[in-house]
């Protein structure tokens, strides 16, 4: 039963992504809430480090460079102290929680609709307000709450860096950039072939890298549908990679259908072998941008200018080579002969274009990784002539209609956590100093707490209203 473990374990969790996240929480929780309980002797803090690693490390995870992931981080962390702050503030009279706690419940859910930075965050920003809301107490309680953040801030900014980092690619990129290799070879040995040269490649060879490239894509799409959930994230580079997966599968099967025979291949246009070229050239250059997405993207430029000048050329050359003469009786069509050596060109043609999408997605999910982090807070589109905070204001304005249903889940969501959160706030007797939220004029020293301090009237004051 153990020794299977692994094997499940790959099989629910390729990339070993919830595994990891779980690993770090569980490492890092427990010794937080024992050294600020124990070692520092605060149980306010140690509650408020546990709940705060436990958010950190478990319901968030961002995506991109390491740098990028430590400032996502960092404003996280920001963010808790504020949303803490405020949530001590308004948990001492009933109304103002509730009113509260609409109000921030609200705009933690809908900012979700700006960006996929923030839609991930929300489920650990709105515990960073419930916790205080709900449980009330004086502001002198602040700083230890303050810190027990704090803790978990620094803690969790050193478990994502050192333990078990998160890989920086998308778990997609790899197995995307071997296809477009492969197809690449693939493309190269037909040109070769075609154009009959002294050097040209056997039927055998080209129908061997046919072999490869098939193989490739059915490993990228066992990559993309082996997991329950989708292997990628939210942002606008996985995306563009979730398109990428289609694309890709989509040009394997053109050049599968147009496979140069084992025999001896038809005529081909020259020009047809230049786009079969140019279109193995930009593929090679987008699987040098997939497998280094911060490198520039001048030379993958270059190469789809050079794809479409080869497809303008092979349009305007099929189009000066049809035949205009009617041909004497009895003798063979020069039309049906011309019409035999169209289909390459077609073929062609339809991988010129599948090319161009491939291509234009590599460079959009490119672009998206090389954003700076307020770009990617913001969810600001690669491209976009519009300014970040701009982009964002546009598109929250137009979720804030009747028929949104983000507007509608955010509202439902909102009213729910202020229904439930500041109604049913109970207080926890602490080991050291009686109430959770520190002495009250009710506690007093009896003998049998042994100078411990306990409410009297513990079972009729457990509610606070």
């Amino acid at each position: 039963m153990i020794g299977r473990a692994p094997a499940w374990l790959r099989a629910h969790d390729p990339e070993l992504a919830a595994t990891r996240r779980a690993a770090r929480t569980a490492l890092v929780m427990p010794a937080l809430f024992a050294l600020c309980g124990q070692g520092f002797g605060s149980p306010t803090m140690a509650t408020f480090a546990a709940f705060a690693s436990f958010a950190m490390l478990l319901l968030v995870e961002f995506t991109g460079p390491m740098v990028q992931r430590l400032r996502a981080h960092l404003g996280l962390a920001v963010v808790w102290g504020v949303l803490i702050c405020v949530g001590t503030l308004v948990a001492r009279e009933t109304w103002l929680a509730v009113t509260a706690t609409v109000v921030v419940a609200f705009l933690i859910l809908f900012s979700g609709v700006v960006s996929s930075v923030l839609a991930g965050a929300s489920t650990a920003l709105l515990l960073a307000f419930v916790l205080p809301v709900t449980t009330p107490t004086s502001l002198s309680q602040l700083p230890e709450r303050l810190a027990g953040a704090g803790c978990a801030a620094v803690a969790a900014l050193f478990a994502i860096s050192l333990l078990w980092p998160r890989p920086a690619a998308d778990p997609l990129s790899a197995p995307a950039s071997r296809v477009c290799r492969a197809v690449a070879a693939q493309l190269h040995a037909d040109a070769a072939r075609l154009a009959r040269g002294p050097h040209a490649p056997s039927g055998g060879d080209c129908h061997a890298a046919a072999d490869e490239a098939a193989a490739a894509a059915d490993d990228l799409r066992r990559a993309f549908d082996g997991t329950l959930y989708r292997p990628t994230g939210l942002s606008v580079g996985s995306r563009a990679l979730v398109r990428l997966v289609d694309e890709l599968t989509w040009l394997c099967s053109i050049v599968a259908d147009s496979v140069t025979p084992r025999e001896d291949p038809p005529p081909c246009d020259r020009a047809a072998h230049s786009v079969r070229r140019a279109a193995a050239e930009t593929l090679d250059r987008a699987a040098d941008l997939l497998d280094a997405p911060g490198d520039p993207p001048d030379a993958l430029r270059a190469a789809l200018e050079d794809l479409r000048s080869a497809m303008n050329d092979m349009e305007r050359s099929a189009t000066t080579r049809l035949p205009t003469h009617q041909p004497p009786p009895g003798t063979e069509s020069a039309v049906s002969a011309f019409l035999g050596t169209l289909d390459l060109s077609f073929r062609a043609q339809e991988l010129g274009f599948a090319t161009l999408q491939i291509a234009e997605n590599v460079a959009l999910s490119a672009a998206a990784e090389r954003r700076s982090w307020p770009e990617r807070l913001l969810g600001h589109e690669p491209g976009s002539m519009s300014a970040p905070l701009a982009a964002a204001s546009e598109r929250a304005a137009a979720h804030l209609q009747r028929h949104s249903v983000w507007l509608h889940n955010s509202l439902r969501g909102a009213l729910g956590l202020a229904r439930r959160s500041p109604s049913r706030t109970w207080r926890v007797s602490s080991t050291r100093s009686g109430c959770f939220s520190g002495p009250c004029r009710y506690c007093a020293p009896t003998p049998s707490t042994r100078g411990r301090r306990r409410c009297a009237p513990w079972a009729e004051r457990s509610r606070v209203r």
